[in-house]
């Protein structure tokens, strides 16, 4: 099953309740219909012509695709648009009010925060279970209310930050020799990927979460080391010689930046985490096919694939993801133009580009919706797959969700 096939099955299955298809007349009137407060439309000529570039990279190398569609492989006619939210391990009131307010706007799809490598928001027998969830399985009440509206479940992991773990939990990682190191000497609270006991872990949290809950995807987020100069552990270090046969007379100045070995370095970093999706993807594959895979990464992909060891383009040329969601959150209109642009050439049509808008993120300020609905309409120019908001608040639900519903999701998603 390909990639965009996988992805597209698991839409239309949870589309067959929204009342609305989108026809080609029903995306002009998306693309067309009057945004409030016209000042917010794109003024800067630059970022004009950098729409126009999109537009034209688009027709040029899809020209059978229709604006809104994704890409797709040839026999496959179109793809429904992915409309989700990022999200955490419970919503409020709760995630039945949540699901019909998304639905009820046409979305199709959210993205619960459901565990890091040390804790979880389940009922798992792979990682110690927060205390919240000791009471609630937040993963199966979003999926049961979730379904219940048509909306598709993609749950998230924090790939190898230990993110919210409890202190004595990142403690016994650590003393294990599991944690990443940098050039310091200080260790960080994030799983060494190059370390077998990490690699299995992780495989068994998947392995559990597509096995035990009918999930419709496994998104990873964190999938990247915390900086540059990790991780230079022992074992990494070992490890990039015996790889490479490299003969390092200084660690670290060696493989940092400006040092002899440091491009060679980098790219071993990002092998590192390539093989490691790469496992993680084979085992998912192997229990759950129809699941769709997809990650969460950093918008700049050549600055961080350098910086994170993040080489998303990679990922989506091998074929591990069946879609990506790159985290373009900026209020920018010229920014995120042109990392779309960037985006998209180096995806080159092998999967979807399910694009991140961030109206609540920490690098965002929003003035409210219509930015939103702007930059959903950009990324539609660009023949972008969908989009994921961060994330869903009841300031979201209150403010955000009816102009959208009124606007960029006023037509149904489904084909």
């Amino acid at each position: 099953m390909s990639n965009s096939k996988r992805l597209s099955n698991q839409l239309n299955r949870l589309a067959s309740g929204i009342p609305s298809s989108l026809s080609t007349a029903g995306y002009q009137h998306i693309m067309h219909t009057k945004i409030p407060h016209w000042s917010i439309w794109l003024s800067s000529v630059v970022v004009t012509a950098t729409i126009i570039v999109g537009w034209w990279s688009v027709a040029g190398s899809d020209s059978t695709l229709p604006p809104n569609a994704s890409a797709v492989n040839s026999h496959e006619v179109k793809i429904v648009e992915l409309r989700g939210v990022w999200s955490g391990y419970q919503v409020e009131p709760d995630w039945d009010v949540a699901a019909q307010k998304l639905s009820a706007a046409n979305f199709n799809a959210v993205f619960p925060y459901v565990c890091s490598p040390g804790i979880a928001y389940y009922h798992s027998q792979v990682l110690p279970v927060s205390q919240f969830a000791q009471q609630h399985n937040y993963l199966a009440e979003a999926v049961t209310a979730a379904h219940k509206h048509n909306i598709a479940v993609h749950a998230r992991i924090l790939t190898l930050e230990m993110l919210f773990a409890a202190e004595h939990t990142k403690s016994a990682f650590a003393a294990a020799g599991r944690l990443m190191i940098n050039s310091q000497g200080k260790t960080a609270p994030w799983l060494c990927p190059t370390d077998p006991r990490n690699r299995q872990l992780l495989g068994r949290i998947v392995s559990e979460l597509v096995t035990n809950y009918d999930i419709d995807g496994l998104q990873f987020d964190y999938l990247r080391y915390p900086g540059q100069d990790y991780c230079l552990c022992q074992r990494c270090r070992r490890q990039f010689a015996a790889d490479t046969g490299a003969r390092i007379s200084q660690w670290a100045q060696d493989v940092l930046p400006g040092g002899s070995y440091a491009p060679q370095f980098n790219r071993w970093r990002q092998q590192q985490l390539t093989a490691l999706l790469s496992d993680i993807v084979a085992r998912v594959r192997a229990a759950r096919p129809d699941v769709a895979i997809s990650a969460a990464v950093f918008p700049r992909w050549a600055e961080h694939s350098t910086r994170f060891g993040q080489d998303a383009a990679r990922w989506v040329q091998l074929g591990l993801l069946d879609f990506v969601a790159p985290m373009n959150y900026t209020e920018d209109r010229l920014d995120f133009a042109t990392w779309l642009l960037t985006q998209r050439k180096a995806i080159g049509g092998r999967v979807p580009l399910v694009v991140g808008m961030g109206p609540f993120s920490d690098a965002c300020q929003f003035t409210g919706p219509e930015q939103l609905v702007e930059q959903i309409q950009i990324a539609r120019s660009f023949g972008a797959g969908g989009f994921i908001i961060f994330k869903y608040t009841d300031q979201f639900a209150q403010e955000y969700l009816p102009c959208l519903a009124e606007e960029a999701t006023a037509i149904g998603a489904s084909p």
